[in-house]
């Protein structure tokens, strides 16, 4: 299941992103019948994320912290998501027109991209309005344009 940049945004001035994250992994985890499920996540989150799973109906699963390190089938799951969200971001390379790296917070080209006004334009709807580095780069192209 995907959720779109413009979902985000709508559903984040109602609920968090943890929520909307648990939400999402409860309704597909409750069409799982009889199915051992399995979340790779730290450790710090585990009790934080049970309690969200929880109030969206769902509390047959387990969190462990590199699970996809034990579990081969976590770490096969990974890479397919891996594998289908790089291909997304070429798609969206390819359709607007702009090479804005691998869309990480950390790529060079990524954050490029979000601080060039032409570029922006053509990213804005596949951008989540709340992220934190996309609210950083604005912060700081204030202080640049003074």
């Amino acid at each position: 299941m995907e959720v779109s940049a413009a979902d985000l945004n709508g559903l984040m001035e109602k609920m968090s992103l943890n929520d909307i994250e648990a939400q999402v992994m409860a309704n597909l985890a409750s069409k799982l019948k009889n199915a051992d499920v399995m979340i790779d996540m730290p450790d710090r989150y585990s009790w934080t994320f049970r309690k969200r799973m929880q109030k969206f109906g769902f509390e047959r699963f387990e969190a462990e912290h590199k699970a996809d390190e034990k579990y081969p089938i976590v770490a096969a799951a990974s890479i397919c998501a891996k594998l289908v969200r790089d291909g997304k971001i070429e798609k969206i390379k390819q359709q607007i027109g702009v090479d804005f790296g691998s869309g990480y917070p950390g790529d060079e080209k990524t954050r490029a991209a979000l601080k060039n006004k032409e570029s922006m334009a053509k990213l804005k709807p596949f951008v989540r309005k709340k992220w934190k580095t996309l609210e950083t780069i604005q912060q700081r192209k204030l202080f640049e344009d003074e």
